[in-house]
């Protein structure tokens, strides 16, 4: 087989585009620091590392979510911490206006810090975080949730959504709470069990639930809205008898009288507690004949009716021990309902950490996963880059003297 010159010249000169192509692969690799220039460079290994890219820009989306959510739980629980310390300001006040010595300037001076307390309440359920977001309006996060009306209720605006975040591929968290069931709807009374007094009552007496005997009847009275009235009413020889009738609807309405029926009665021993409907009513004070007390299984006040109602009865020379009795246990419910929502906000904190830390372990890994295919060795790429380019420079000066030989450099 023979070779002419333009063959053997061709072929020489390719392999040298080939050798400067190598090396020109080699010196874009030592100054970019990667292997993988073009996906052609590896298929495979592109493919791979375009997954592992996508997989490191989630978790940092993710990761990203999830600071935000810190924050924003950091937020509330810090606002949610201030009112639990104003329901204890606010239950000391009650305390000390239960006391019937005080003085007009003691109970004028009870009354102003507990004006001042609520309008720090208004405020406080109206805070915002960092970026303007009200924090315990629901989804409704870019208006005030609260709004005080000309009458001076207050009233939610917002909802009882959930501001959720990913923080993980198919995990989200709640980064709020809302504020319905922190301070608009709060179970009343003793494991929301209200007790109230009728305003014409006389005696000193105020009524209290001291606990639960039967929850199947307690459950079934919610179910079915019923309502207890406690009539107590004069009996022989100077004692007292009771009697206690169930209805649904507000006792003495029309709906109420229409559906009583008569659940317990007796005479009363002062100091003895009454029993129906799975409840242990104890009653503290003697009442007197005619005096009434009404009970709601399911009851719900506001925390904001309760102060007011707290700023009524000890601004009042009428008032009733019931009220401010009433006043201390619904804030006590309503500190229940605080403690409750910092529960769930703390637990979403910390399931929220867990994910950090569990997430940052995986973009760690995927980084090194995706440097180590796209990294290049840069002591082998230098030394092969020195040795190609040592054989290029003899292939080129091979090159050289083949292509000046002639016959007639031979014959002369």
């Amino acid at each position: 087989m023979q070779i002419s010159t333009n063959e053997f010249l061709l072929g020489s000169l390719g392999d040298l585009l080939t050798q400067e192509s190598n090396l020109s692969q080699l010196n874009r690799q030592i100054a970019t620091g990667e292997t993988m220039l073009d996906p052609s460079d590896d298929p495979a290994g592109a493919g791979q590392a375009i997954d592992l890219a996508g997989a490191i820009n989630r978790l940092s989306y993710d990761a990203g979510n999830a600071q935000a959510a810190t924050q924003d739980i950091q937020s509330g629980l810090s606002v949610l911490q201030q009112v639990s310390s104003l329901i204890n300001q606010l239950r000391q006040v009650a305390v000390e206006g239960a006391n019937g010595t005080n003085s007009a300037a003691t109970q004028s001076a009870l009354v102003t810090t507990a004006q001042s307390a609520l309008q720090e309440l208004v405020q406080l359920a109206n805070s915002q975080d960092a970026e303007g977001n009200y924090i315990f309006a629901g989804t409704k996060t870019n208006a005030p949730p609260f709004a005080s009306l000309a009458n001076g209720q207050v009233v939610f605006t917002g909802d009882n959504g959930g501001n959720l975040l990913e923080i993980a591929p198919s995990v989200t968290v709640a980064a709020a709470v809302s504020g319905e069931n922190i301070f608009a709807n709060v179970p009343a009374g003793e494991n929301g069990v209200a007790v109230t007094a009728a305003a014409a009552n006389i005696g000193t007496a105020y009524v209290t639930v001291k606990g639960i005997t039967g929850t199947s009847q307690l459950n079934s009275a919610r179910l079915s809205g019923t309502q207890y009235e406690i009539v107590f009413s004069a009996g022989v020889g100077g004692t007292l008898n009771y009697t206690v009738t169930g209805g649904i609807g507000a006792p003495g309405s029309a709906g109420f009288i229409s559906t009583s029926s008569t659940v317990a009665s007796g005479s009363y021993t002062t100091g003895s507690d009454l029993q129906f409907g799975g409840l242990d009513i104890g009653i503290t004070g003697p009442p007197a004949a005619g005096d009434q007390f009404f009970v709601n299984p399911a009851g719900t006040s506001s925390l904001f009716q309760t102060i007011q109602g707290l700023i009524s009865a000890l601004g009042s020379a009428s008032s009733t021990p019931q009220q401010i009795q009433n006043a201390i246990v619904n804030l006590d419910g309503a500190q229940t309902s605080i403690l409750s929502a910092q529960a769930t906000l703390g637990s979403n904190l910390a399931e929220i950490q867990g994910v950090q830390a569990a997430d940052s372990t995986a973009s760690t890994n995927d980084q090194a996963q995706l440097s180590t295919l796209q990294s290049a060795n840069l002591p082998q790429a230098i030394a092969n880059y020195s040795a190609g380019v040592t054989a290029l420079q003899a292939a080129e000066l091979v090159f050289s003297k083949i292509q000046n030989l002639s016959l007639f450099s031979v014959i002369q």
